[in-house]
């Protein structure tokens, strides 16, 4: 009878995770008891959650798992109150940022139905619906996305939500399923009095023509982040889009929107403007890139007392506040990077008083160029102390750049464009001065543009005693007093030779002074390596004969032979890292499949990362005391050590021993960019997925047809001249040999 009260409770408890009544708890313990009691009989120890089944007997184990069954079953998690239920919930659903997971949301609402009627309960997890993301007509999706909205907005009760709307202008174009994106967008805005913050990537008429609804009621919004899809919008009739649906938000702070190439072909039937109406002067954040409005002035106009941080990039930019004296209390970043530069921009800067700024960046891509001078009045007038500066000029005099540095002890992050011997030797630092220049400093990146079409050298004897100041005596033991050794000096330039050749000249004392000196072997390897793999393996675009030229494959091959056999035991690699050739190789390997001439046949891609991997030790064994990076072509680090060991550092490992990822490393700070003007995330998401496309369609003729009368005696050929195994060499024979076989066949048959 007590066996089978037992196994009812048992049996009851399993279905559920409520806790156990007062009956079923002192009837299973009663049999934990006895179950125990047996279980010490048998294996001649008490029972303890630690033993482990290999070290029970057979016939013990099976006490030993109905043991664990009832004591799970008075586990004190089925105890706990929901009110308590409910708040280890939200740790698991919600992390430290308030960022929501939905995957564990469902997982806690599968386990039990107790537990997901606490789930549903606390509608504290359903303030965040999942992203709803539409790049594709696809009814059954876009229906499932709006069945879990409006069940995130039920459950959700009064409280804000946090949303992501994306709805691709390729699928709206469409039509075929406008009726049921139009019915999410409808139940988005239907509660838009509970926005809170919301992020849209939607076709610019969305706004004016489906939501217009919400201006006046967005009481708790935010935080709003508008993006736009590349050229997916057509220009309107009279030339500008005109937003004013978020212009009465009371509690607006944090404003962050991207419309630059929202336009279709906005460059042919001239620039097409996108004008937002926000309430400017109750923002704290902005950041924009624009191809070119009327917000940097809006918003500077309004005086916005709490703006801490703007940063604008635009192609154009409208007239400038001149005449008005502005300050702006709390602001401590300014970022204004323009490509054509107006030429109020000096007059406006002499109106501005920013005695909270920290970071400073104005740069454009067109005269005329900001002065040293107007700077360093900035500076003077707001009574600021910079920590990051960023100056995409060289005009002014070596004075005016060393009185903005000694008005800036501070700055940690340096940024400056095309230094002359003047300004490098005002960077130099002496440790024993009581008042050194930038004791702080830890990364310094130099852009070097090209001016009427010519790459200008930097002084490298300059340059160099710069750095040496800066890092000799620091490396092994950096002191905690007023200095700071030199971390990480980046190298921008737009020629890629130029580069190299820079970085040469700054290498040729040191390995002249060095007891390791590179062969010259080694060294004329290592610069032929660099033209080879950026020419023949690693360029974007290949032409389409190069696919089909087996001897340009036994060439590319006999190449990869040569790098295989170096031998660096006894041989200093360094040569190898200056001149890029980890980068290049981390390149090859990350290559999709068909973009890389002859690895079909020859493994390339294979090879260059068993290479990888062959070299880093070495690399490593000569990374100290500093070691270069390559970021891309014509861009390049060098990063001091202060430590013996690399594999201390992933990011070293990612950057310098060549593998090419492509998320930036935080650890290179803000000012590694390789060019402001870069195409928008769209662009380039887009043109990954391009590439993507083409990994599993080699760029090479459909209908190039084979000879049958000729294919039998070139397989024979290409097997003598590649060296292939008879077997290789007689399936090359064979496929050859069919009739009407394409080129692609080919190059998967062998």
């Amino acid at each position: 009878m007590k066996e089978t009260e037992d196994k009812q409770a048992i049996a009851e408890l399993l279905k559920n995770n409520n806790p156990p009544s007062f009956e079923q708890t002192a009837l299973i313990l009663s049999s934990v008891q006895e179950l125990e009691k047996e279980f010490q009989n048998v294996v001649g120890k008490a029972f303890s959650f630690e033993v482990k089944d290999d070290e029970v007997p057979m016939g013990a184990r099976r006490t030993l798992k109905t043991i664990r069954l009832r004591r799970a079953l008075l586990s004190g998690i089925r105890s706990i109150p929901d009110e308590i239920l409910r708040q280890v919930f939200e740790f698991i659903v919600l992390d430290g940022d308030g960022d929501h997971d939905a995957t564990y949301l469902r997982r806690l609402c599968s386990v039990s139905h107790r537990w997901r009627q606490t789930a549903i309960g606390n509608c504290l997890l359903w303030t965040q619906p999942d992203p709803i993301c539409i790049f594709k007509v696809n009814e059954r999706r876009i229906q499932r996305y709006s069945q879990r909205l409006k069940l995130y907005l039920d459950r959700s009760g009064a409280l804000p939500l946090t949303f992501t709307l994306i709805v691709h202008a390729s699928a709206w174009k469409l039509g075929t399923a406008n009726a049921a994106i139009l019915e999410i967008v409808q139940a988005l805005v239907s509660h838009c009095h509970r926005w809170q913050e919301a992020m849209f990537r939607v076709p610019l008429l969305f706004y004016s023509e489906k939501m217009s609804s919400i201006r006046g009621h967005l009481p708790l919004l935010s935080s709003l982040r508008i993006d736009t899809d590349y050229h997916g919008d057509d220009a309107p009739d009279d030339g500008a889009f005109k937003i004013s649906c978020f212009a009465d938000a009371p509690n607006l702070r944090k404003v962050v929107y991207d419309t630059r190439y929202a336009i279709n072909n906005q460059f042919d039937n001239g620039l097409a403007i996108v004008h937002f109406d926000f309430p400017w002067s109750q923002l704290e954040e902005l950041t924009a890139d624009a191809q070119g409005d009327n917000a940097y002035a809006n918003l500077l106009e309004s005086q916005p007392l709490e703006l801490h941080t703007l940063e604008y990039m635009s192609h154009t930019i409208g007239d400038l506040p001149t005449t008005i004296p502005l300050t702006l209390p709390k602001l401590g970043v300014l970022k204004l990077t323009v490509i054509d530069v107006p030429r109020d921009l000096l007059a406006h800067l002499s109106t501005l008083t920013l005695p909270s700024l920290k970071h400073l960046e104005i740069r454009g891509f067109s005269t005329p160029e900001v002065p040293f001078d107007h700077i360093l009045a900035l500076i003077r007038r707001s009574g600021c102390s910079l920590e990051r500066l960023c100056l995409n000029t060289s005009n002014g005099s070596q004075s005016s750049f060393s009185k903005i540095l000694t008005l800036s002890p501070d700055i940690a992050e340096l940024y400056i464009s095309a230094p002359g011997a003047d300004i490098l030797e005002a960077l130099i630092l002496d440790p024993s001065s009581p008042a050194p220049v930038l004791p702080k400093l830890k990364i310094l990146s130099i852009r070097n543009t090209d001016v009427d079409g010519v790459s200008r050298i930097l002084d490298a004897a300059a340059l160099s005693s710069m750095i040496k100041s800066r890092t000799e005596g620091f490396v092994k033991d950096a002191p905690h007093g007023i200095t700071q050794a030199l971390e990480e000096v980046n190298f921008l330039w737009d020629d890629a030779e130029m580069l190299h050749l820079q970085i040469s000249l700054l290498e040729t004392p040191e390995a002249e002074n060095s007891l390791d000196r590179v062969p010259p072997a080694l060294e004329e390897l290592a610069s032929r390596a660099r033209t080879t793999l950026t020419t023949d393996f690693t360029p974007w675009w290949h032409p389409r004969r190069r696919y089909i030229n087996l001897r340009h494959h036994i060439r590319m091959h006999k190449f990869m032979l040569e790098l295989e056999n170096i031998d660096l035991r006894k041989q200093n690699s360094r040569i190898l890292v200056q001149k890029s050739i980890p980068y290049l190789l981390g390149r090859l390997r990350q290559r999709g499949g068909g973009r890389v001439p002859g690895d079909h046949i020859f493994r390339f891609r294979y090879r260059a990362g068993k290479l990888c991997k062959k070299w880093k030790p070495f690399l490593i064994r000569d990374a100290q005391p500093y070691v270069w990076s390559h970021i891309g072509e014509g861009t390049a680090s060098i990063r001091w050590i202060l430590d013996s060991s690399l594999e201390a550092d992933p990011s070293l490992g990612r950057r310098d021993l060549g593998n090419t990822d492509r998320k930036r490393d935080e650890s290179q700070g803000y000012f590694l960019v390789l060019a402001w003007y870069q195409p928008p995330r769209q662009m380039r998401v887009g043109y990954v997925r391009a590439v993507d496309r083409l990994d599993h369609t080699p760029p090479i003729p459909h209908n190039l047809i084979i000879n049958r009368q000729i294919s039998l005696r070139f397989g024979y050929s290409l097997a003598f001249k590649l060296q292939l195994t008879p077997t290789l060499a007689y399936s090359t024979s064979q496929a050859l040999d069919l009739r009407g076989i394409r080129t692609r066949q080919l190059d998967c048959n062998c």
